[in-house]
């Protein structure tokens, strides 16, 4: 009797997702706990580990293919062992308790035995390996149990670690992104470069003009585009811009000092996700959204501020829970790891949950100064922060260099009226132009 094996739960809300890719195949003896596939939802990439010890008899499923919680994706033969039998004893020579299989997160650490003839690794890191051209199983893992890291692959490729053979140019792919550094982030430009990105995978068609290519749509670029057509049709949208005066900010922001880390950079973000935080306590109508279905305007009690960021998937949300609860500093250690799981592709679908109110560092990616932002289903306004710089400023009678932050805000109009809209961000500019008041 064979069995079969079922995508598996995928988080909430998450009912589908598109295999990036798939590592096993069909006649191949699988360990119980060995990476599958690679599933993409809408916010997160998960590596879909063996439930069984055997031998692989079927695989249902192919790259770019849509699935569905509860599809079946494997057949293994009639004595493949799970959670007893040698399947158990493996888990228990690693150390691990026996569990059923469920996705772990692209940050998540897999530990294989050393006979099992893949390295462990997150699908970030592997992908990494494949633009690199560096054949992973060649490399040292420096991370726990062996597991290879961001920095092992790019120590190999640079003939810093231990590389043998190589894979193809053509199965290392051609996408890249340009994360941010920890001491950079969010000011520091994320590249795509879109030539090369859109020409990534894909077939080659041709229409009545000429040659084309039909590259499939990721699952996080469905969601995105379902997200936006939905809230630019059900709230009507208004967008005021204005600017503040950061000079002060600023000297401030760099005349701070980590004591652990002088190399480190206190950014402006992190004063700005603090005086919305402080903003929306005082206007709690910003922080809360027009339920039409019930005829309710719903106030969150809490206060969770979703942040864009740009990954290899595309734009991602994450959130900081209580972001009114927290310092300047402390919304810069969520920002730090925030940094870090957008190099290693690594938010779950449930760090995109949550959100309140949404800020787009738009200046982030290098020439925006005003933009429209199009505000989240599920929420009632959104802040986009252009790119800061010195412009001629009037102070007093004189006119003087000044660093001039832009903003541009868009509300839904429908429970946010226009005077409520200048009072909110005419609260914040001034929180900008005396950092002082948001330090405390």
């Amino acid at each position: 009797m064979t069995r079969q094996f079922k995508l598996p739960d995928l988080g909430e809300g998450v009912h589908e997702g598109q295999i990036i890719r798939v590592l096993v195949s069909e006649g191949q003896q699988v360990l119980e706990d060995q990476p599958l596939i690679e599933v993409e939802t809408d916010k997160a990439a998960v590596e879909i580990p063996s439930p069984y010890t055997g031998t692989l008899l079927n695989v249902h499923v192919k790259e770019q293919q849509i699935v569905n919680v509860g599809d079946v994706m494997f057949t293994f033969d009639g004595g493949a062992t799970g959670a007893t039998g040698s399947g158990e004893k493996a888990k228990t020579a690693r150390g691990e308790s026996a569990r059923a299989a469920a996705p772990r997160s692209a940050t998540t650490s897999v530990t294989m035995p050393s006979n099992g003839g893949i390295k462990p690794a997150s699908p970030a890191v592997r992908k990494k390996a494949r633009e690199l051209v560096v054949d992973i199983n060649t490399v040292i893992g420096s991370g726990p149990s062996g597991r290879v890291t961001m920095r092992d692959v790019t120590d190999a490729a640079s003939g810093g670690g231990a590389v043998g053979g190589a894979v193809t140019a053509s199965d290392a792919g051609v996408d890249r992104l340009v994360a941010p550094s920890r001491g950079d982030f969010p000011s520091q430009s994320v590249v795509r470069p879109m030539a090369v990105t859109a020409l990534s995978g894909g077939t080659d068609d041709s229409d009545a003009h000429g040659a084309t290519r039909r590259v499939p749509i990721s699952m996080a670029r469905r969601t995105i585009g379902r997200n936006m057509v939905q809230s630019i049709t059900t709230v009507p949208h208004v967008t005021d811009s204005d600017d503040a005066d950061i000079t002060e900010l600023d000297a401030l922001r760099r005349g701070y000092v980590y004591e652990n880390d002088p190399n480190r950079k206190l950014r402006v973000l992190p004063f700005a996700i603090r005086a919305v935080a402080r903003a929306l306590q005082r206007f709690p109508i910003f922080n809360a959204v027009f339920d039409a279905d019930a005829g309710e305007i719903v106030y969150r009690r809490y206060v969770s501020i979703a942040i864009g960021v740009h990954t290899q998937r595309g734009l991602v949300a994450p959130v900081i829970r209580n972001s009114d609860q927290l310092g300047v500093l402390d919304i810069a250690e969520a920002l730090d790891g925030m940094a870090e799981q957008a190099r290693s592709a690594g938010f779950s679908v449930a760090d995109t949950r949550g959100g309140t109110f949404t800020i787009s560092n738009a200046g982030a990616m290098g020439g925006s100064r005003y933009s429209t932002p199009i505000v989240s289903p599920g929420q009632s306004a959104v802040l986009a922060l252009g790119r800061g710089r010195k412009q001629p400023w009037v102070i007093g009678d004189s006119i003087v260099p000044r660093l001039i932050q832009p903003l541009s805000l868009s509300f839904d109009h429908r429970i946010i009226d226009g005077a409520d809209e200048v009072a909110f961000m005419q609260f914040i500019i001034a929180d900008l132009e005396n950092p002082a008041r948001v330090m405390l």
